[in-house]
């Protein structure tokens, strides 16, 4: 499907969500292990020591402990055991946790938090071996072989660029004293971690790219498929017409039935029409017809036609259009205005 030509449009929202539901997300497990190789090389150097000095006091403390008479005995051996898993609980669970913490963070920033909990069904086509094997044999597999094995290769010649002229010196560290050689191994153990985290980044950085340009291809979309989603999430466009026709022609027939019974139309002038009745059957003035435009226009002449009285304000025709609903009795706040229009409304029917 990634090599068909007719695959020309990127893919939309909806295309890559529905990927995603089907397990097809950008992933690049060397990125993914580089940056957590990274974040633990900078929280080594910035918590490596605390956690020295807290190993030196828990191993004095237990060695402590262990002249104690009895702490030694053939029935009390297991108190050694669990006090050394202490000591390593004390000194590991931050590390641990640091690592569970920068996981988390670099899943969130790459794909968001969209847990989906169909990945736990079981699914008996996984089970196959059949198409086990043709993963393992496939294109693909062949290609991430030799893309780890020229990893591997890089790596290799990265470590003994920093070894190569350094093997010499090492040698000697057997001869030098024990503070200059500990300063000699740490100082080319952070020279070769440094320099294969930063062959690593530019390895995964590459193949971020790589992958990211093979996951686009692969769930590109044709033209056709592209109008069908715009029709499936806009809504046919015949059938959007033919509703369109409809609401017009019940709007119509409600102006030809509804506005000769109203006691009063008012108007933007042009714009906007809101017909009210309001009698002994009423509590309160009710909408029978409102519109805008044409069929404000529809309803002054509906008006005219059966002797319905006009009256043009602006401010209060826009906010009844906007408030009222038809059928419904007029908003609370707009009774006054009303009462006051149809007061004028009974004194011309009155002077007739």
């Amino acid at each position: 499907m990634a090599n068909d030509p007719s695959r020309t449009e990127k893919a939309t929202p909806k295309r890559r969500e529905k990927a995603r539901k089907e397990d097809m997300v950008l992933r690049v497990p060397d990125l993914d292990a580089t940056i957590m190789l990274w974040g633990n090389l900078f929280l080594f150097m910035g918590a490596w020591g605390a956690a020295l000095t807290l190993l030196g006091h828990q191993v004095a403390f237990y060695l402590r402990k262990t002249a104690e008479i009895g702490y030694l005995a053939d029935g009390n051996l297991s108190n050694l055991a669990w006090d050394l898993f202490v000591i390593l609980l004390q000194v590991l669970i931050p590390f641990l946790g640091a690592n569970f913490l920068l996981a988390l963070t670099n899943q969130l920033i790459q794909h968001g938090f969209k847990p989906d909990f169909s990945k736990l069904t079981l699914k008996p086509e996984r089970l196959n071996p059949a198409s086990g094997f043709k993963r393992i044999i496939s294109p693909k597999s062949f290609v991430d072989i030799l893309k780890s094995a020229g990893k591997f290769l890089i790596i290799g010649a990265v470590a003994y660029s920093v070894l190569g002229s350094r093997i010499p010196l090492l040698m000697l560290t057997l001869k030098l004293p024990l503070e200059q050689s500990i300063r000699l191994v740490q100082s080319t153990l952070f020279i070769l971690y440094r320099n294969v985290m930063i062959a690593m980044l530019a390895m995964a950085l590459a193949d971020f790219l790589y992958q990211r340009h093979l996951f686009e291809k692969g769930i590109r979309m044709t033209k056709q498929e592209v109008k069908d989603e715009m029709k499936d999430s806009e809504g046919n466009p015949e059938i959007k017409r033919r509703q369109r026709t409809l609401q017009m022609q019940g709007a119509m027939r409600r102006i030809i039935t509804e506005v000769p019974k109203a006691s009063v139309v008012i108007t933007n002038p042009t714009h906007f029409a809101v017909a009210l009745r309001y009698d002994k059957d009423t509590s309160a003035p009710i909408c029978v017809a409102k519109g805008v435009d044409h069929l404000a226009l529809k309803i002054r002449e509906r008006a005219k036609q059966s002797g319905v009285i006009i009256v043009e304000n602006p401010p209060l025709a826009r906010a009844l259009y906007r408030t009222v609903n038809l059928d419904k009795p007029i908003p609370g706040e707009l009774f006054q205005a009303v009462a006051q229009v149809l007061a004028f409304v009974y004194r011309l029917k009155g002077a007739a």
